[in-house]
């Protein structure tokens, strides 16, 4: 079904095209406004991208009927590459401009599992019939096609296919791509006070090859999501960020209380909702956290904390507006890379994390660190209580000099324990057992304008 909001944006572009034409050639005077404003739109434009290699083993186990653990077997392992380009306009008369990206991804092996993410699905869109039969195929898509809008000195807008930038309780799945919204948005700034409002009737993860209807769930039907947000900053290294959003029966909402102390120690409490009565036996999941960061010469350390209440045994919390996997995102900062979302029902999870910079000791681009992470409290019946940690090694090193100059090459690897006895997705349904992975990857960047 073709989106309204789609037609907006292709009416919206002709008529921007058919006002800046010049109507003949003797017209097209260098010196005239309407000619000028296309010089500054294309004068006023980068043109980047990047070319990024992803290569993945990762291995997971499971348990017997007796409970006990069974030997790992391969679930990834695949290398991938991914290609993007992006032009990012400047605007005619100060007011119109557009964004455009463009991506193609393709794998040179598959040994494993369908599902890596940095590549496409055998399916096109969200709602296909999904066939985990067969692997993942390369090609190429649209992340960003978007009109941009300068709405005076204090407004700014998009329409098309975006990834949303205004305070709002929204996100993106990502890749090496983002996913992607089809719809708009529009934000004001006063000062310290920012203002936003999107809406969207259709999106995708960077894994899907086309925009597909919004549900709130696989057996509704498609309807459209809208979320409003606010951030406000008191100039004394403290801010707030608060958003809202709803898709026909499930809402999710944020609080977050942000600040820097003038040693450099940031800390963040907040608080996510979702509110769906089908997911939640009392209506409302819900998951406190708090962040802090902070660095000492060349050292920056990280430790948080999450406690989930995902409303009855087993179940776990997940903040986005839809209920199932890679059908939208929310805007939600906790990230610990380190296998496990820890997010099951009744779960009190930690991370910590600590990295150096070594261009102090000659060794310039080149960072490395450890982290680990555990969960433990939740429970349901017939299994031991979910007691899950991890522990990674990571690194990386911006290339300095020669052909590859500002790459990025990365190395990171985790072993995951899950002393449960409960199998794979069973009992604690968004848990699985041990694993081993290693992830290594490559960044290219390029620029031509």
């Amino acid at each position: 079904m073709e989106s309204k909001f789609f037609k907006v944006s292709a009416l919206t572009a002709a008529m921007l095209g058919a006002v800046a034409m010049p109507a003949t050639a003797e017209e097209m005077d260098v010196s005239s406004p309407v000619i000028q404003e296309e010089i500054a739109f294309f004068n006023d434009s980068t043109i980047s991208g990047n070319v990024n290699f992803w290569f993945r083993d990762r291995e997971r186990g499971n348990v017997d009927a007796d409970g006990n653990n069974t030997p790992k077997e391969t679930n990834l392992n695949h290398g991938s590459v991914f290609m993007n380009l992006g032009f990012n306009s400047g605007y005619v008369a100060d007011v119109v401009g557009l964004d455009l990206v463009v991506y193609s991804t393709w794998d040179l092996f598959n040994d494993g599992g369908t599902g890596h993410e940095m590549n496409f699905l055998p399916w096109d869109r969200t709602w296909d019939t999904a066939d985990w039969s067969k692997k993942e195929k390369g090609g190429i898509s649209v992340s960003t096609a978007a009109l941009k809008f300068k709405l005076g000195a204090n407004a700014n807008a998009k329409l098309g296919y975006f990834q949303p930038s205004v305070p709002s309780a929204l996100g993106v799945n990502w890749s090496f791509a983002p996913g992607t919204y089809l719809g708009g948005e529009i934000g004001a700034n006063f000062g310290d006070l920012a203002l936003g409002l999107v809406v969207a009737d259709q999106y995708k993860a960077p894994w899907y090859k086309y925009t597909d209807e919004m549900r709130s769930y696989a057996d509704g039907e498609g309807s459209t999501l809208y979320s409003v947000g606010l951030r406000y900053g008191f100039g004394n290294g403290m801010s707030i960020d608060t958003a809202y959003a709803n898709l026909d029966e499930r809402s999710i909402a944020h609080f977050k209380f942000k600040a820097t102390t003038e040693g450099g120690f940031y800390y963040s409490p907040q608080l996510y909702v979702v509110k769906d009565d089908k997911q939640y036996e009392d209506d409302y999941g819900y998951q406190l956290a708090m962040l802090t960061s902070w660095a000492a010469g060349p050292y920056s350390m990280r430790l948080e904390a999450t406690y989930t209440d995902a409303g009855e045994d087993g179940n776990w919390f997940a903040y986005r507006p839809t209920q199932g996997y890679g059908q939208s995102n929310g805007a939600y900062e906790i990230w610990w890379n380190n296998r496990s979302d820890f997010n099951h029902d009744g779960e009190f999870a930690g991370f910590a994390s600590v990295s150096r910079d070594f261009s102090d000791i000659g060794a310039t681009g080149l960072n490395a660190g450890i982290s680990g992470a555990f969960g433990l409290g939740a429970e349901v019946a017939d299994y031991k209580e979910l007691k899950e940690y991890a522990a990674s090694v990571f690194a990386s090193y911006a290339i300095q000099g020669g052909a590859l100059k500002g790459a990025n090459l990365g190395m990171h690897y985790t072993k995951y324990y899950n002393d449960s006895d409960a199998p794979n997705w069973t009992g604690y349904t968004n848990a699985f057992q041990d694993e081993s992975d290693i992830k290594v990857t490559l960044t290219i960047p390029f620029s031509v304008k």
